[in-house]
């Protein structure tokens, strides 16, 4: 994110960051890793990417079934888990979706491909997880 920062600030030829800018920085906080900060999260993200030229789309979780719940498995490098995340209590999650990658606070700028991001998200019971493009969160 640094770089992406000190990049945008050299193209621009200006001297401090623009508050759209500090806004997408602070989305992928660690504060912002719990249920409830999705939407917020995700107009912020989706704002600065398309400022930096990108076409992001927004991207619904949603669960289908018995549980409203919806958690974010946070995986080592190793495979190991590090800390399941609650995602949703109400079955409802967004997120924004750039090109084949899923990006949210959970994931950071860098993302994670969308199988993968389905796999680490759980529910309980019998629940499904399904996921749909949509133009407005």
């Amino acid at each position: 994110m640094v770089c992406v920062v000190d990049q945008y600030l050299a193209l621009q030829d200006i001297g401090r960051m623009p508050g759209w800018l500090v806004a997408f920085q602070n989305a992928f906080s660690i504060a912002n890793r719990k249920a409830g900060e999705c939407e917020r999260v995700a107009r912020t993200v989706h704002e600065g990417l398309t400022k930096l030229g990108q076409r992001p789309e927004y991207i619904r979780f949603r669960v289908e079934g018995e549980s409203g719940l919806l958690s974010f498995n946070d995986i080592s490098t190793k495979g190991a888990l590090v800390k399941s995340y609650q995602v949703a209590i109400t079955g409802n999650h967004l997120a924004v979706k750039l090109g084949d990658k899923v990006i949210d606070a959970y994931t950071g700028l860098k993302g994670l491909p969308l199988t993968e991001y389905m796999t680490r998200l759980g529910t309980s019971g019998v629940s499904q997880v399904l996921h749909e493009v949509v133009t407005a969160p």
